[in-house]
C-alpha cells in the first residue's frame, strides 16, 4: 500500500489516497470539495477510487462524496454523522457552499474493522468536532480529520461540537499503544508521540 496526498479547496482540506499497487485500486480519506482535482490525481496515479472514508460530514471534507459515489465509490461515515449528509449538518449553507446530498453506503461505529481494496482499517469514534467524527487506523497511520492537529485540536463551536468531548477523544488516541503518523484533515502531518508530549491539550482536564 502506498500513500499519496492532495491539499485542495478554499479551506485546504487534506485528501489522502491509499493505493493498492497490485490492483491499482484506491481508498481515499476525505474527498474534499475539488472534484476535478481529485479525478486528475486518480488519472495521474492510474488507479480507480473504490471507497471514500469520511472522517465527518462537513462540506469541506464531504463535498465530493456524491459525485464520487456516482462514479462507483462506496461512501463510509460515522453512524452519528450520516444524517448530516442529508441535511444542514454539513454546514454548506453556513458558508454559502453547494452540497450534493447523499446517503452513505456504510455507517461505522467505534472499533469496527473493515477491508477495502485489500487494505485493513479500524474506525474509532472520536467525537467533539462533530458528534459522529471518526478516526481511521491502517498500519501505522491515523487519519484524524478535524479531531487532532499538529500541537492542537479541532474547533468545537459548530453544531454538535463539544470541547470536553473532543479532548477525551484526543486522549483516547494518545492511549493507543505504539507509534503512529497522524494525518489530519488540515495543515501538516505529525506523530502521535509528538502530540503526547507537545499538544496544547495534553494536560487539559
Amino acid at each position: 500500500m502506498k500513500l499519496y496526498h492532495l491539499r485542495s479547496g478554499p479551506l485546504n482540506v487534506n485528501t489522502y489516497f491509499l493505493v493498492n499497487e497490485d490492483t491499482k485500486e484506491a481508498v481515499i480519506v476525505d474527498g474534499g470539495e475539488n472534484y476535478k482535482r481529485v479525478k486528475q490525481v486518480e488519472e495521474q496515479l492510474g488507479v480507480k477510487i473504490k471507497a471514500v472514508l469520511l472522517t465527518h460530514a462537513h462540506f469541506d471534507h464531504a463535498g465530493n462524496a456524491k459525485k464520487l459515489q456516482d462514479d462507483g465509490a462506496k461512501i463510509y461515515i460515522g453512524k452519528l454523522d450520516a444524517h448530516k449528509l442529508l441535511d444542514g449538518g454539513n454546514l454548506a449553507h453556513h458558508f454559502g457552499r453547494k452540497f450534493d446530498y447523499l446517503t452513505a453506503d456504510k455507517t461505522l461505529v467505534d472499533g469496527e474493522e473493515f477491508t477495502e481494496c485489500g487494505i485493513n482499517f479500524k474506525a474509532f469514534e472520536t467525537p467533539g468536532h462533530t458528534d459522529g467524527s471518526l478516526t481511521y487506523l491502517t498500519e501505522n497511520m491515523l487519519f484524524t480529520g478535524d479531531t487532532l492537529f499538529l500541537e492542537c485540536v479541532g474547533r468545537t463551536d459548530f453544531p454538535t461540537g463539544d470541547k470536553d468531548t473532543l479532548v477525551r477523544s484526543v486522549k483516547k488516541l494518545f492511549e493507543l499503544d505504539g507509534e503512529y503518523t497522524v494525518y489530519p484533515g488540515h495543515d501538516e502531518f505529525t506523530t502521535l508521540s509528538h502530540e503526547r508530549k507537545f499538544n496544547l491539550f495534553v494536560d487539559y482536564d
